[in-house]
């Protein structure tokens, strides 16, 4: 009797242990069949029972199942925290596997790769529809989740820091940026919003400091040089750049990037005291003469055109109703400037054909003067 008894529970033990393994095989096949919704369900049940939780194998079957999930059309309202759990799943499974003898390292490794990149998707995605905490949060995570398989994601890691002082993160884009440069990784635009950063936190040490750090690395950079204009401008001493600027213009004539942002600075509508629409127009064009393909001048000089005549719009629907005659001579006044935008505007999109914002006021003026044909054009 009592052997019986000892054969029972050896048997009952043997199904149970054959029960969770047939969860897990459960969980493969419904997964095969693509149905995500039973291998989840399956899946799940395995993990959590002692026979199986310590198995590489039923992680690795998670990490997929769920992977399969965000990619799919049909199942990926399922569980919006599903990219999250293939990410752990595939970690817990390298932490139980260290050695690979399941001999699936590779196999995990790419779909790694893959979770970071949707990552990377999401964090774009965020960041075009201005949500800039959960695009630095996606793009951070992008870099972390490369961090795992000994790869360094640079690109990801600046979009987070780019989102966060977007978002008004000061602190932790600075901390991002910092990062990068303890990495050896420079660019202009890191000083240049590092510096945006410390001015919006009030540190104007750290400002000048990180300006100053920038421009002796990258003396020629218009976006730093800009930088330190507008840092100068924040503390009162907005007329020492400008005449600093037009001494080293006469220094260097051939100095297209000084013209550029003398022509940034006079055409800034919201500094009315330095505001000068000729003067502006002046150094843009004396810009473009010194570099034809100067995207950032012929956008400028164009937006330039249009924010004027959108002032006279402005003041001719101002006008009492019954005065037509001077709405249509404002009007008109206001087309001509339109027209002497449009070829500027045209070569910046015909430069830049995915610029969304060149997109906008062409359309615009197309609708506005009855381009039908360059409307067409443009909408396909």
């Amino acid at each position: 009797m009592k052997k019986l008894m000892i054969m029972l529970v050896l048997l009952v033990a043997g199904i149970a242990l054959y029960a969770q393994k047939a969860e897990r095989t459960n969980a493969f096949m419904y997964n095969k069949n693509g149905q995500y919704d039973k291998a989840r369900e399956a899946i799940d049940k395995a993990i959590v029972h002692e026979k199986t939780i310590n198995d590489a194998r039923t992680w690795i079957y998670r990490g997929i199942i769920y992977l399969n999930i965000v990619f799919s059309e049909e199942y990926k309202a399922l569980d919006e925290n599903a990219l999250e759990k293939s990410f752990e799943s595939f970690v817990k499974a390298r932490q139980l596997d260290p050695a690979d003898k399941e001999g699936m390292g590779g196999e995990i490794t790419v779909r790694i790769e893959a979770i970071g990149q949707r990552y990377f998707e999401k964090g774009v995605e965020d960041f075009n529809v201005n949500d800039l905490k959960a695009s630095a949060d996606n793009f951070k995570k992008a870099f972390d989740v490369a961090q795992v398989v000994q790869k360094t994601d640079t690109l990801a890691l600046l979009n987070a820091a780019l989102s966060s002082v977007r978002g008004e993160e000061y602190d932790r884009g600075i901390s991002y940026y910092s990062q990068l440069l303890e990495m050896n990784f420079s660019e202009p635009d890191i000083y240049k919003n590092m510096a945006l950063a410390y001015r919006s936190l009030g540190d104007n040490d750290k400002m000048f400091a990180t300006i100053e750090e920038g421009r002796t690395k990258y003396p020629d950079d218009a976006g730093l040089l800009l930088e330190e204009i507008n840092a100068y401008l924040a503390i009162g001493q907005g007329e020492k750049v400008v005449d600093d600027l037009k001494l080293l213009v006469e220094k260097d004539p051939t100095n297209y990037s000084v013209f550029f942002v003398l022509g940034t600075i006079y055409g800034d509508e919201l500094n009315a005291d330095m505001f000068n629409m000729e003067t502006a127009e002046k150094y843009y064009m004396r810009a473009i003469e010194l570099k034809p393909d100067y995207f950032d001048a012929i956008y400028n000089i164009g937006a330039l055109y249009i924010n004027e005549s959108n002032k006279l719009q402005v003041k001719a629907n101002d006008l009492p109703l019954a005065d037509t005659k001077g709405y249509e001579k404002i009007t008109e006044e206001a087309n001509v400037i339109i027209r002497k935008a449009l070829p500027y505007l045209e070569q910046a999109h015909e430069m830049q054909p995915s610029n969304q914002e060149t997109i906008t006021v062409l359309r615009t003026i197309y609708i506005r003067f009855k381009m039908d044909d360059k409307l067409k054009k443009l909408n396909e």
